[in-house]
This record gives structure tokens, C-alpha cells and sequence, in this order.
């Protein structure tokens, strides 16, 4: 039985019961725990009501948690009444709602109804839609425990209704599945699986939500990653620019040094050619101070060029150090970043080849097409996976007396002892697990075993193997102690060695058959194999028809009916389906096969994906005995 908090409170009610499970780890009595009482009472004779609140909240929670039910109900009774005079509303509908749990958990329905209606009434008033689907969901649970199933069904109606108002996907997921089972208590069958339907596809679309989500934001690191290496790689090429620039400035300022120099040798010239012009008229002291002159502006020119150069010279080795600094870091930052990238390329690598690995062991689990043709002939079967592995399967195994399975070559048949000599029979199955992908597939391969082994034990009839196949899956998934929906759905034949007489049993899974252009569909029993399970005893229905001429059998899963696509982008449907064999089935199963193929692609088309899991066997039988000498 599954109640819901109200979310808006849920950090709050997390923290009490991280709180209350801290004070019970720590506790070997009660001592602590009556102090704490103690302290409250003191704070609420002293007038601080919301000191007194906190802790009889918290130390109600411990008790709760604890296992002492009674204990916590008299002290949430104490933190109500603090509360109210408070006339804290948000504090009073926990404490409500607080108080409808502890009172379920004590079996007291009665008293968890009227805490579940004060609770209703302050969300109503507060015109909170999200809670207000919670607490009737609480309500209607509640009374579906006191078998009030009309009470009950009005309480999930109207949380449906506003769920459906608000869209919440969750809220919706679990007012169908609670829908469900009080139309199942009430014999309502049709509407049971029509809800437990919307509650399945509800499921799905969150798991795809959630899926989508994290592949997002995988995808985003991915690309942040990629954003950080251009980054770097443009700061690269701008350091590299700079660097460049200065080199250029460095050249242009030694090219303007030399043309210094040479201006300088020419005036040199000049002054040499003066000084001599004036020699002759000048005495020898102004040669003299000409001469120093000359030396003076030399020795000036020489040390300012000395100095630009030298300048310059360090400013270059000063550029050279930080560009090869800097390349260092970008050549660091971009080995991080490529050995992050390679490390999720190995990781997603690692993934695909253990999940291809899983593919090969299920498909070598799998029986094998020549050995259906090896007993029928006309056959196909259509496989296609949604991912790499499947939780759609199929199976199928021929049983017979000892003394034919002696006769046998190269056919694979189960000998059973206590089936007569001369008796021959054929079982085929369609299998749809929960869900698709690696848990789909485990789930195959818990079915796949059972099957063989409940055939090899001496089961034949197809509504008797169903039986005991709910059992056993249940009893590996431990779903007597969890609400688990994990399972499967069925589609079960046996065809008797006259090759005339056929037994069905299905689980939700049906039966299409084809006579002389008349197509008949036999609808499997509206629950599943495995899951919840209200029902005293679960028991599959046997069907037994027996065909005069050739005939064409079709088993399926529903991958094919619910595959979205075509023009207005709908879903396949089973009617469409049943038209499209009853065009086709005249033809030989192989051609049947290729058309069914075709037809597939063509609905999905470019702008749609495959969602689900596909698998439909065909089968042509042509009315008479199996020739097991040839």
C-alpha cells in the first residue's frame, strides 16, 4: 500500500527524520527521549509555543521511526495543539498528515480518515492542487483498505482530476496504477487493465524523461569541454600574435639603430672634412676641442645604442619566458581535458561492448529459426530490439515419449517419461518483459529458464505453465514483501501432434488466427505474469480450438500496435494490425515477413524512433499430423 506526504513539506519532513534517525542511533532507552518531552512541556508553560512545536515534532518523528506508534500519536496529538494556537496552518496539515500515516500504520483506518479529510480541507483552502492530489490519494487508499471501494474510487477520481489539471506525469502515474487496483477489487477487469495501461505508458514516459535528461547533461559536459579546449586553443593564438607583434617592433628599432649609425659615420665624415678645411685656418687648441667633441658624441651614441639594445634584448627574453609559460599551461590544461574526453570515450566504449556481449549471450540463449522450420515449416520470426538487447523474447520446445524422441535427428525435444510413447506436442511462446534494454533482458533470461524448466518438470498445458510461472516469478522478485509490478506478458500455444488441436493461455498477450479469410482473435486473461497481486489465487484461462484446414497463427507483443508514426504521427493500433495480417496472411510466411518489416519502416518513418521492443511470430499450419521422419 503506497501513501503520499504532501510534497511541498518534503525537505521538512526529510530533516525530522534525519534528525529523529540520529537521535535513535544514539539512544539505547527512552531517557533522552523524555527529557526532550520535558523540555517541551517547559517551553510551553513558558510561552514559547514555537521552541515547544519543533521538539515535540522531532521527538515524535523518533518514536515513529523507532517503531513506537502509540508514543508518537500522543505526542503529535500535543504538537496539533500547539499548533492550533498558533494558527499555524503549513505546521497543522503535516501534523494532520503526520497523524493519518501513524494511525494507518496502527491499522486505526477510521482515525486515519478524519486526520486525511483536516489535512484535505487546509490544502483545499490554501489552494494547493499538488497536495491536495496527494491527500485524496492518501484518503482513497485508506478506504480502500476498509473495502469501501466506492469511497475510495471517488477519492482517486478526483486526485485524477486534478492531476490531469495540473499535468503532473507522476501524480498521474500513481492515481492510474491506484485506479487500477480498486476497478480490479470491484471486478472491473476492462477498466483495471485500461488504467494500469495509462499507469505502464506514464512510467515509461518518466523513465524517457529521465533518460533524456541525463544524456542532456552528459552531452553538455561534453560540450563544455570542447567549449574550454577552443578557449584555450584562441588564447594560444592571441599570445602567439603578441609575441609576433613584439618580435616585428624589436626588428624595427634595430633597423632604425642602424641607420643611426650610418647618419653618424657620414656627419663623421663631414666634421673629418671640416676639421681640415679649418685646420689650415684654425690653430690647434680648436682641433683639439673639435677632436674631443667628436669622441664625446661617439662615446654618447655608442652607449645610447648599447642601451636600446640591451633594452630591448631583455624585453624579448622577458616575452620569450612568459609565451613559453603560458604554452606550458595551455599544453597542460589541453592534455586534461583530452585525457577527460578519452576517459568518457572509454567508459561509453566499455559500456557498448559489455551490453553487445549481453546481446550475444541472449541471442545464444534464443532458439534458433532452423529449428522452427525444422517442425513448421512455413514460420517466421520478427525480432527487432529496441536497443542492443531485448526485454521482448521468444521461445518454443517440442515434447514428446521417450521412444519418439529416440527416433529423432536433428531436432531438439524435450523426452518426458510419463507422456505416452506415441503423444507429440509443440509449445511457442511471444514474451514481453517490463521495461526494454539491460533490465528487459534480465528479465528474459528469468523467463527463458523457467520455461525450460518447467517443461522438463513434466508441465505441458499452457494455463497450467502460466500458473505456476506468476508463482515462481514472484516468489525470485520477492513481491510478496514489495508493490514491485515487475513481470511479463504472455502469449502461450500448444499445437498437439495431429497438428489439429491447439491450446492457448495468455497473460494480457492474445492469439490471431486466420481460417479461409476469416480472422479470429482470442484475447488473453486482462492481468500479467508476476507483480501485484490482490487476487486470493491467480489462475490463466485455457482456450482449445481445433482447425480443419490450413491456417495462419500470429503471436505478438504490442511493440508493433503502440509504434508511434505515420502521417499524423499516431500509434499503429491493433486494428490496423489485424487488417494488415488478414492482407497478407495468404502469402508465404517469409513474404509475410518482409511486408511486415516494410510496413514498420515506412510508419516510423525519418522524424520517429523505434520505442518499444518488437516481436510477432508467424505460423502456417496446414491441418495435418507432424512428420517428425523427415
Amino acid at each position: 500500500m503506497k501513501f503520499l506526504r504532501c510534497s511541498i513539506f518534503s525537505l521538512t519532513l526529510a530533516i525530522i527524520y534525519v534528525y529523529a534517525q540520529a537521535q535513535t542511533t544514539a539512544l539505547t532507552g527512552n531517557k533522552e527521549l523524555q527529557n526532550n518531552l520535558q523540555q517541551a512541556r517547559e517551553l510551553e508553560s513558558n510561552g514559547d509555543l514555537n521552541g515547544a512545536l519543533s521538539i515535540y515534532n522531532k521527538t515524535a518523528t523518533a518514536y515513529w521511526v523507532n517503531g513506537k506508534l502509540t508514543e508518537a500519536r500522543d505526542i503529535f496529538l500535543n504538537a496539533a495543539s500547539v499548533a492550533e494556537r498558533l494558527g499555524n496552518q503549513n505546521a497543522l496539515k503535516i501534523i494532520y498528515n503526520n497523524l493519518g500515516m501513524v494511525n494507518v500504520d496502527l491499522e486505526r483506518y477510521t482515525e486515519a480518515i478524519t486526520y486525511f479529510e483536516k489535512c484535505l480541507a487546509i490544502n483545499r483552502a490554501q489552494r494547493n492542487k499538488a497536495e491536495t492530489t496527494s491527500t485524496l490519494i492518501n484518503l482513497a487508499n485508506t478506504y480502500k483498505e476498509l473495502e469501501k471501494y466506492p469511497k475510495a474510487l471517488e477519492n482517486a477520481e478526483q486526485a485524477n482530476a486534478i492531476a490531469l489539471e495540473i499535468n503532473d506525469a507522476k501524480l498521474l502515474r500513481n492515481t492510474y496504477s491506484l485506479l487500477a487496483e480498486i476497478h480490479e477489487a470491484l471486478g472491473n477487469s476492462d477498466k483495471s487493465a485500461e488504467y494500469f495501461s495509462l499507469y505502464t505508458a506514464f512510467s515509461r514516459k518518466i523513465q524517457r524523461e529521465e533518460q533524456l535528461k541525463k544524456e542532456a547533461e552528459a552531452q553538455k559536459i561534453v560540450e563544455e569541454a570542447k567549449g574550454q579546449l577552443d578557449v584555450i586553443k584562441t588564447e594560444k593564438q592571441l599570445t602567439e600574435k603578441e609575441l609576433n607583434e613584439k618580435q616585428r617592433i624589436l626588428e624595427t628599432v634595430k633597423d632604425s639603430l642602424d641607420r643611426v649609425e650610418q647618419l653618424t659615420q657620414e656627419q663623421k665624415l663631414q666634421i673629418d672634412l671640416l676639421n681640415k678645411e679649418n685646420a689650415l685656418r684654425e690653430a690647434k687648441i680648436k682641433n683639439q676641442i673639435l677632436v674631443r667633441n667628436i669622441f664625446i658624441v661617439v662615446i654618447a651614441a655608442t652607449l645610447g645604442m648599447l642601451g636600446l639594445i640591451t633594452h630591448y634584448y631583455l624585453q624579448k627574453k622577458r616575452s620569450n619566458e612568459e609565451l613559453a609559460r603560458q604554452k606550458a599551461m595551455v599544453e597542460a590544461k589541453s592534455q586534461e581535458l583530452m585525457q577527460a574526453l578519452q576517459q568518457i570515450e572509454k567508459q561509453n566504449r566499455d559500456i557498448t561492448s559489455s551490453i553487445n556481449y549481453a546481446q550475444r549471450i541472449q541471442q545464444a540463449l534464443l532458439p534458433t529459426y532452423d529449428q522452427l522450420i525444422s517442425y513448421i515449416p512455413n514460420a517466421f520470426i520478427m525480432f527487432r530490439p529496441r536497443e542492443i538487447v531485448s526485454g521482448d523474447f521468444y521461445w518454443f520446445a517440442a515434447y514428446g515419449g521417450q521412444g519418439i524422441a529416440a527416433n529423432k535427428q536433428n531436432r531438439q525435444m524435450i523426452a518426458l517419461p510419463h507422456i505416452p510413447e506415441n503423444e507429440f506436442g509443440f509449445l511457442i511462446a511471444a514474451v514481453d518483459c517490463t521495461g526494454h534494454g539491460v533490465p528487459g533482458a534480465f528479465m528474459s533470461m528469468i523467463g527463458l529458464n523457467l520455461l525450460d524448466v518447467l517443461v522438463r518438470s513434466g508441465l505441458t498445458q499452457p494455463n497450467l505453465i502460466l500458473n505456476e510461472l506468476h508463482k515462481q516469478v514472484r516468489y525470485l522478485l520477492k513481491q510478496e514483501n514489495n508493490d514491485s509490478r515487475d513481470g511479463m506478458d504472455m502469449a502461450l500455444l500448444r499445437i498437439h501432434g495431429d497438428g489439429r488441436t491447439i491450446d492457448y493461455a495468455g497473460a494480457k498477450n492474445p492469439l490471431i488466427y486466420i481460417t479461409n479469410n476469416d480472422c479470429q482473435i482470442i484475447k488473453g486473461d486482462p492481468y500479467p505474469i508476476g507483480g501485484l497481486q490482490k487476487e486470493e489465487k491467480r489462475e490463466f484461462t485455457l482456450h482449445t480450438f481445433t482447425i480443419d484446414s490450413p491456417t495462419s497463427l500470429y503471436l505478438f507483443s504490442d511493440g508493433y500496435i503502440d509504434q508511434f508514426g505515420g502521417p499524423e504521427n499516431l500509434k499503429f493500433t491493433s486494428k490496423r494490425f489485424k487488417e494488415l495480417l488478414q492482407s497478407i496472411h495468404h502469402q508465404p510466411m517469409i513474404v509475410q515477413q518482409e511486408q511486415l518489416e516494410t510496413t514498420l519502416d515506412h510508419w516510423i518513418g525519418s522524424d520517429n524512433t523505434q520505442i518499444d521492443d518488437v516481436l510477432v511470430i508467424g505460423l502456417q499450419l496446414s491441418a495435418k499430423p507432424f512428420n517428425l521422419n523427415s
